[in-house]
């Protein structure tokens, strides 16, 4: 079944990608007097150790293959991306854009002889821009904007022709007004994301998410600022309205946080925000499941050489799920970069999340197809939950062979932890959890 799969791909979380494999740019080729292009192509040769993300008890057990992914990808921009946020000076400038606009694509092609693994070859692609008009000016405008076509691999008895192909858009439109001295910064936003699945028979989770949102930023230091933020999401699910054909919930969320954000000494950097969110699923009328409640993250950055990057970070929040309700994930992230003096680049990050669904669909209301549940929690008259434990591990070594070659080493481990499964109605279980290694080996040449 396709449920899980959904889960284990993390198409239910908001900043969700399938991996484009690129590395680091090079100098670049200089483009007028500020701007620099950084065009690169990559040969990827890997291995996958679990192609439908199943578990080794399951009917099918787990399937491995190798893999090869041709990549090419161009950038152009006079400011850098980090964390999908433009890294343009707070102060005032003579500019009159910041921008970053990158576009990459690539064909994963599976080496196995079992036709259904080498029918799951696709061509993925992403396209992300981002512009500041007037930066650091007293009213400003910013766009940025996500889109993606992107697949992976479904579970062994739906076979090639359904894999999960689909189109990821996220978007926002800001305006920024900098009263007085410029220490103090009003924004607002209109935030726009989108969601559709190619494959026919996953009717019920393509959705549009209009929203806004809003932020208020003293700088009450040169390298530090107090900000309160707000934002708003109204999810609209496409299809359907029928009972029993398990259909996902419209909803409204609401989030707001206020912290710090700033640097601390020479060489660190704390944001730090918490606050409250809430999310009404109005029209689940058979077991309303909704959201109430703290959420937070807190990220210290330390720098103890120019080459070096150290952080932590701890997280709670929501989201809204294509499976139930919404989820909530509480954990956190450890993460280190090293850029050695012979231009070897080396990052390690790992995550580990308690994440909970709410709301999941009742078995012969929401959904006629599924029997019931195993490891579940709560009950049908109040709401029904799952529980997981959530893994992730990625590491990167990149050496540079001269000027434009580039030999890469990547490796990502994904592991859910849970004993939840779903009965279905023919007799099949589906059991949720599983363990995914996926290694790779790239040579590129990128400017």
């Amino acid at each position: 079944m396709w449920l899980w799969v959904l889960l284990a791909v993390g198409l239910v979380s908001a900043p969700a990608r399938a991996d484009i494999p690129q590395t680091q740019d090079g100098a670049g080729i200089k483009v007028g007097p500020r701007s620099t292009l950084h065009p690169g192509f990559a040969l990827l040769f890997g291995f996958d150790s679990n192609v439908f993300w199943t578990r080794p008890e399951d009917r099918e057990g787990v399937r491995r293959a190798a893999l090869m992914t041709p990549t090419a990808w161009l950038g152009l921009g006079n400011r850098q991306v980090r964390d999908m946020v433009l890294q343009t000076p707070t102060g005032p400038s003579d500019r009159k854009v910041d921008y970053n606009i990158r576009a990459a694509t690539g064909y994963r092609a599976y080496l196995a002889g079992d036709p259904d693994i080498r029918g799951q070859s696709r061509l993925n692609f992403t396209l992300d821009g981002h512009l500041i008009f007037a930066p650091g000016r007293r009213f400003s405008v910013a766009i940025d904007e996500s889109f993606s076509r992107l697949a992976e691999p479904r579970n062994y008895e739906a076979g090639p022709d359904f894999n999960f192909n689909r189109i990821d858009h996220r978007g926002a439109l800001t305006l920024t007004v900098r009263p007085g001295g410029g220490r103090l910064s009003l924004s607002a936003a209109y935030l726009s994301e989108a969601l559709y699945f190619q494959a026919s028979d996953i009717f019920n989770s393509d959705r549009i998410v209009n929203g806004a949102g809003a932020e208020a930023k003293w700088r009450f230091l040169p390298r530090s600022a107090l900000l309160a933020r707000y934002s708003f999401h109204s999810t609209y699910y496409l299809c359907c309205i029928e009972t029993g054909t398990g259909r996902n919930e419209d909803s409204y969320a609401h989030r707001v946080m206020v912290g710090y954000r700033g640097q601390i000494g020479a060489r660190m950097v704390l944001e730090a925000l918490a606050g409250y969110g809430q999310a009404d699923y109005i029209y689940d009328t058979v077991t309303p499941a909704n959201f109430k409640g703290f959420i937070g993250t807190a990220t210290l950055g330390y720098y103890p050489t120019l080459r070096t990057h150290l952080f932590v970070q701890a997280d709670r929040g929501f989201q809204d799920s294509l499976f139930g309700n919404y989820y909530v994930d509480a954990g956190g992230r450890i993460g280190a970069s090293q850029t050695f003096r012979w231009r070897m680049f080396a990052a390690l990050n790992l995550g580990v999340f308690a994440r909970r669904y709410e709301g999941l669909p009742v078995p012969g209301q929401d959904i006629n197809n599924i029997s019931g549940y195993s490891n579940a929690y709560g009950d049908l008259a109040t709401s029904l939950a799952r529980k997981d434990t959530i893994f992730a591990l990625e590491s990167r070594l990149e050496q540079p062979l001269g000027r434009y070659f580039v030999a890469a080493l990547r490796y990502n481990l994904s592991v859910t932890a849970t004993d939840f499964a779903i009965r279905f109605t023919n007799g099949y279980e589906d059991r949720a959890g599983f363990t995914k290694h996926v290694a790779m080996l790239i040579g590129a040449v990128r400017f």
